[in-house]
């Protein structure tokens, strides 16, 4: 039997077989997920009728890392969504500056983005909010029912927790499942009455997840066994954040020895296209809207007319015959032809390629993908953090 391409025996080798599961096991996971939420229906409806009737109420999205930015991948849509005001800050951010982010005055309700429901800095930002504000609801969306979030404000009045399945949070060093599982659960739980849309949703989705791990997962192996100076991830809108978390994965696999950086398509005219004077790798994560796409087509065929020393990846939703003839590697999705609505909506199938990469990558430069990072200066869930109360 064979992950991502690769002999199960050959994993355990290198210690990369929980990484490799767990990323390949998450279209199962999405199924499962999909099935819960709809199960708590009544109780996620009853939840925002409560919430929404507040007036004034602000949504603040917080978490850490890879939560953080599947916060941000949504945020722009849920405010559709809400007609409220979203904003999506990382804990990591608002312990510090606070104050540049709420008003006493301002009631709110604070999602927690969290793979552990562990981190001092989660648990501090929900203290901030709850001093400060008059009025907190709480959503946590928590990838283990045994954090200290769960355990300490799940029973409380005005709080909704929905479990996301377990083995969501499993033994890997980086999110995968834990990642995408927060977006599926952020996405469906705001936009709830279109439950059936999202039930649709996760049929091609995982189609075409069985279709990459058997047919696509062979160009990735192609593009992770080039040597780059640099990996750059690029995007625009809500896929900005995800080629972000691109850049994370591959840093976070390779231990650091991998050099990675992420821009806006439209920005990397603006400087950051020098990167393709050396040995650089392009991704370029194509956003569904035609009408970005038509500026960031543009900008695909300009890097690919300059490309010098580098290398280009290309990933879009439907065929596009533009994109194939302006790139080294073309990977596109939804053969099913669905109408997806937000570019938030398409990231479970661009994360398998992104987080595939990360995985491979690590395996090319001889680190295990399971302990990428021997030397204990990095932890699964973030700690050494020292606490000050603001005077």
């Amino acid at each position: 039997m064979r992950i991502l391409g690769i002999n199960i025996e050959e994993l355990k080798r290198v210690k990369g077989y929980h990484t490799c599961f767990e990323m390949a096991n998450q279209p199962d996971l999405w199924r499962e997920g999909v099935k819960i939420v709809g199960e708590y229906k009544e109780k996620i409806e009853s939840f925002l009728n409560q919430v929404n009737g507040v007036e004034g109420l602000k949504i603040y999205l917080v978490g850490a890392g890879s939560s953080a930015k599947a916060a941000s991948i949504v945020q722009n849509y849920l405010q559709r969504v809400t007609e409220k005001e979203v904003v999506s800050v990382p804990s990591t951010t608002f312990i510090t500056h606070s104050d540049h982010y709420i008003r006493s005055d301002t009631p709110l309700l604070l999602v927690s983005f969290s793979s552990s429901g562990n981190t001092t800095e989660a648990l501090e930002a929900i203290r901030i909010f709850k001093e400060k504000s008059r009025k907190v609801y709480q959503l946590l969306l928590i990838c283990s029912e045994e954090g200290e979030i769960v355990k300490k404000y799940a029973r409380e009045e005005g709080v909704l927790y929905v479990p996301i399945p377990k083995g969501t949070k499993g033994r890997s060093f980086a999110a995968t499942g834990e990642f995408t599982l927060l977006i599926l659960y952020a996405l469906m739980i705001f936009d709830i009455h279109r439950y059936d849309y999202y039930k649709k949703m996760f049929d091609p989705i995982i189609s075409d997840a069985e279709r990459f791990f058997r047919e696509e997962i062979y160009k990735v192996h192609a593009v992770a066994n080039r040597n780059y100076d640099t990996i750059v991830g690029l995007g625009s809108g809500a896929l900005l954040y995800l080629a972000s978390e691109m850049c994370l994965k591959v840093s976070e696999l390779t231990g650091g020895l991998q050099s990675t950086e992420y821009h806006s398509i439209l920005e990397f005219r603006h400087g950051p296209k020098l990167i393709m004077n050396s040995r650089s790798l392009l991704t370029f994560f194509f956003s569904p809207d035609p009408h970005a796409k038509r500026y960031e087509v543009d900008m695909l065929k300009e890097c690919y007319r300059d490309k010098k020393n580098s290398y280009i990846a290309a990933l879009s939703m439907d065929y596009d015959e533009e994109i194939d003839e302006n790139s080294d590697i073309y990977i596109y999705f939804n053969e099913g032809k669905f109408a997806y609505v937000d570019e938030s909506h398409v990231v479970f199938q661009y994360s398998l390629y992104l987080q595939a990469l990360a995985i491979l990558k690590s395996i090319q430069l001889n680190i295990s993908p399971d302990q990428p990072d021997r030397t204990g200066a990095v932890h699964k869930v973030a700690q050494g953090v020292n606490l000050y109360r603001k005077e």
